[in-house]
């Protein structure tokens, strides 16, 4: 490429990076603000359209006084990042919500056929004056195992002894073994196998 060529592309290039940005403003503003939902079918593929819609009509709803403001927009290849503001006061609880958050999207062949978002859920419940807590056995920072300061040591497991291995052990010190007991006196014991003499007259 000729060098003058290549300085009048680096030029034109963030011109047309404007000119993107300025075209996805636009979109977002007629989309949230103003409720032109039929734009949605022109930027989305059809089965995320769907979901786009129902999404922006159910917050349009509960937010009639909506606004949107685009912070910051990186557009590379087909991959468009979006930094926004969103503003507005809750149908029903009469306050005032404002939420910052990120949308990243996948255009192929014009279309949006992946969009995710980014943002603070927990932020929209402190706003409307709910308190979350998640049950303990949810908490995410409940150590499963034992926690063992510095310079201590996790305590052994006992070991199981099975019979088997008990027998033949000596007696702990300071117990006895019982005394084998002793025949009566005047009686001796008899081998097996033998009769025992008859009393003398």
């Amino acid at each position: 490429m000729k060098p003058a060529l290549l300085l009048l592309v680096l030029a034109l290039l963030p011109a047309c990076e404007a000119m993107k940005r300025s075209a996805l403003e636009s979109a977002m503003h007629d989309i949230w603000v103003e409720g032109n939902l039929d734009r949605i079918d022109g930027a989305y593929e059809p089965e995320l359209a769907w979901e786009i819609k129902q999404f922006v009509a159910d917050n349009r709803a509960l937010y009639p006084d909506i606004t949107l403001t685009i912070d910051d927009a990186i557009i590379k290849n087909n991959r468009y990042v979006t930094v926004w503001t969103i503003s507005g006061t809750h149908r029903d609880l009469d306050k005032r919500v404002t939420l910052s958050g990120v949308s990243v999207r996948t255009r192929v062949d014009g279309k949006i056929v992946e969009e995710t978002m980014f943002y603070d859920v927990k932020a929209i419940y402190d706003q409307l004056g709910f308190t979350v807590v998640p049950p303990p056995e949810l908490s995410p920072f409940d150590p499963v195992t034992p926690v063992v300061s510095r310079g201590e040591e996790a305590p052994a497991a006992e070991e199981e002894t099975s019979p088997e291995e008990g027998a033949g052990e000596e007696a702990p010190e300071g117990t006895e073994e019982a005394p084998a007991e002793e025949a009566p006196e005047g009686t001796e014991e008899t081998p097996e196998g033998t009769e025992e003499a008859p009393a003398e007259d």
